[in-house]
């Protein structure tokens, strides 16, 4: 009874974040009132074309575009191969892909706390304006939320033990799908996953305090060994940040970071701005209002956000600790290299989740709402 119980929850979450989505891309489809469907999703549709029909006539080509639209290219083109709309097919896709990435959060909200807080963190997901619109067109961004959420879900929310090995299969598949399609986040996946695996060995009993100690010690050689790469990877940011620049949702343009003080002078003020902009100077148009509108809800889930990692911190260090790196990894990456909330707004959905986890995991902690009934599932360690 429970378990049908928890089906039929996670059913609906997933049944309204889809229907969402589902009008929106009817929408995107019949008029051109979604900015995100053009530029890029424009050129996404034109190569998935392309790339169909040259496999109508048996031929395996692609336009002369760069590998990124050609990549997303391919995985779109089988619905160019099908009769009617191809675009709207595309968009509907999409936007299963989103709505499933929103169903794996909630999955995981509610496996290390309660239905309550599942159903509160996936709140700005299901109806935030910004992401239900980049949902509903033909760009990449569902996809790797899809990969993301996933992965992070069949890693840390593992089924009883003899299915373990196929989910943490599921897990790789589906990070990878993320990582082809957004590669420069590699770094990011491998210290998150690192990290937790690190302290889950710890505080398994696989790794001493001497070995912590050692390894501590040895760390400023590690640093100075990879020097070379770090400082590549600050030029990268440089030439990203200027790069991106020209356009009207543009902010601290002027300001590339040269050096590693610089970047961490500068690494809170990018990851403000990529996390919450526009700010109020910012706003031009009705749009700007409705994502700078969302940009306080996440300032008010980002406070919950504290309480929600000291509630899973409690629980599970090890998952806590990969997620609360990952996201600081990402905010400092983007934050740096984002010179324009347009951007930002399309990239921080894969990240912002983890402020959402925690933030609804917080609230649900401390706050009860009548007609979210909690409901706490078994631990891992119940389930052995």
């Amino acid at each position: 009874m429970k378990r049908r119980s928890e089906a039929t929850q996670g059913l609906w979450i997933f049944l309204v974040a889809f229907g969402l989505r589902l009008v929106a891309a009817a929408i995107t489809t019949v008029t051109n009132l979604n900015p995100d469907s053009r530029a890029d999703a424009r050129v996404f549709a034109s190569t998935a074309e392309y790339i169909a029909d040259g496999l109508l006539q048996g031929q395996f080509i692609f336009p002369d575009v760069s590998i990124t639209f050609r990549l997303w290219g391919l995985f779109l083109a089988p619905f160019w191969l099908l009769p009617g709309p191809s675009g709207f097919y595309g968009r509907v896709g999409n936007a299963f892909l989103g709505a499933f990435a929103i169903y794996n959060v909630y999955v995981i909200a509610r496996y290390y706390h309660s239905h309550q807080a599942g159903a509160i963190a996936v709140i700005p997901l299901i109806f935030y304006p910004s992401i239900v619109a980049v949902h509903s067109t033909l760009l990449r961004e569902a996809i790797i939320l899809f990969g993301i959420t996933t992965a992070v879900r069949f890693v840390i929310c593992p089924p009883q033990k003899r299915f373990r090995w196929l989910s943490y299969g599921i897990a790789v598949i589906a990070l990878y799908a993320a990582h082809i399609h957004r590669p420069d986040n590699f770094i990011i996946y491998i210290a998150a996953f690192g990290v937790g695996g690190f302290v889950y060995a710890f505080e398994s009993g696989y790794l001493s305090k001497r070995t912590i100690g050692i390894t501590a010690a040895l760390s400023p050689l590690l640093v100075i060994a990879s020097w070379s790469f770090i400082q590549s990877g600050l030029e990268y940011l440089s030439y990203i940040r200027d790069v991106r620049g020209g356009g009207r949702t543009d902010y601290l343009l002027n300001t590339i970071p040269q050096t590693l003080p610089e970047f961490a002078a500068f690494s809170w003020i990018g990851a403000a701005y990529f996390l919450y902009a526009p700010f109020p100077w910012m706003i031009e148009t009705i749009p700007d209002l409705l994502v700078s509108t969302e940009g306080l809800i996440t300032m008010g889930f980002t406070v919950a956000a504290v309480w929600g990692v000291r509630t899973l911190a409690q629980r599970n260090k090890a998952v806590t600790a990969a997620l609360v790196v990952g996201l600081l990894l990402a905010v400092v990456f983007y934050g740096v290299g984002t010179v324009n909330y347009g951007t930002g707004m399309r990239h921080r959905q894969m990240f912002s989740w983890i402020i959402f986890l925690f933030g609804g995991i917080g609230i649900a902690e401390h706050v009860r709402f009548t007609g979210l009934p909690t409901i706490t599932l078994e631990r891992d360690e119940d389930r052995d």
